[in-house]
């Protein structure tokens, strides 16, 4: 096995180590950080472009509050690009630190249980429908996770799910969840 292929496999089964514990216990990115609020989503340069189409599409057929809606979710992932982001769930990494920086590395301690538990990355990209975390620079490793939103303004939470299309790993999803730090 070569030495890149022996460390995706350690970092996918440290990610799901981490994972299962943490259960039973209970390149630069045009646009830069987020930070702002805007109606075109077309524009919006955080954001993987089928998510991008997706939101698009709902906006197409939404009616006024629901647009409203969508647009408060497109900037919340928009502006999660370059945000400190705080660990809530679960609750092995709780209030530690993970940030996706605006050049394409992740910021986080790599002492604290949530550097294993988002699959030990220290870079990432937009994915087609997905934030991919990537083992090396040039992604040849990577996990995909789709990101959701629950509430909004200071109960706004990120909510990241791996996306893992062999059922005989597991049938559950990998689920973490994350609020906007200060």
């Amino acid at each position: 096995m070569s030495r890149l292929a022996s460390r995706r496999t350690f970092a996918a089964a440290s990610s799901l180590l981490l994972a299962a514990v943490g259960l039973t216990g209970c390149l630069s990115l045009p646009g830069g950080a987020g930070g702002s609020n805007s109606s075109d989503i077309s524009s919006m340069k955080n954001i993987p472009e089928g998510i991008k189409r997706d939101l698009i599409n709902q906006m197409n057929s939404a009616s006024g509050a629901e647009k409203s809606k969508i647009v408060d979710k497109a900037n919340a992932l928009n502006n999660m690009v370059g945000a400190q982001l705080v660990g809530v769930e679960p609750a092995i990494m709780g209030l530690q630190k993970y940030k996706l920086d605006t050049n394409g590395t992740v910021a986080t301690n790599k002492d604290d249980s949530v550097y294993g538990l988002m699959s030990a990355a220290d870079y990432w990209r937009l994915g087609e429908d997905s934030y991919d975390l990537c083992v090396e620079q040039n992604c040849e490793y990577y996990s995909s996770w789709t990101i959701d939103i629950e509430g909004s303004g200071s109960d706004l939470v990120y909510v990241w799910t791996l996306k893992i299309d062999n059922p005989d790993i597991t049938d559950q999803p990998l689920v973490r969840r994350f609020k906007a730090g200060k």
